[in-house]
């Protein structure tokens, strides 16, 4: 898990910094490419691969796969994708389920696809889709 510094920032500043990265990803000034490639500076492999999992996750959960299956398919703890079904079924997750939805005719959906195909006995394990090649 990464880590977050122990020493809290002010809520405006935090504001501020929210604006910045949602600026950033959804200006329309920045290429696809440059976007992709700050982002690859910016976070760790850690971090893209637990944002990646979360979505991904979101995105199977509201399509009625069981979170027994999504926590076996993305290698993700029970606690981890209960938490995630519990927020969605409650409708805490009404714009990241928009997103997802947004997201599984592009990007997110070869992804879905992969995950989702039967893996070969030896070798290519779910966990190894979120990795950078």
């Amino acid at each position: 898990m990464p880590h977050v510094s122990q020493q809290k920032v002010d809520k405006k500043t935090l504001e501020n910094i929210y604006k910045i990265l949602f600026s950033a990803i959804i200006n329309r000034n920045i290429s696809q490419k440059q976007q992709q490639l700050s982002f690859a500076e910016l976070f760790t492999n850690t971090e893209k691969i637990m944002l990646g999992k979360r979505l991904a996750a979101i995105s199977l959960l509201s399509q009625k796969i069981s979170s027994y299956e999504v926590g076996k398919i993305l290698r993700l703890s029970h606690t981890t994708t209960t938490k995630l079904h519990v927020k969605l079924e409650n409708k805490k997750f009404s714009n990241v389920e928009k997103l997802c939805s947004i997201l599984r005719k592009g990007p997110l959906r070869h992804y879905l696809e992969n995950l989702l195909k039967p893996l070969p006995r030896y070798g290519t394990s779910p966990a190894k889709l979120f990795k950078e090649k």
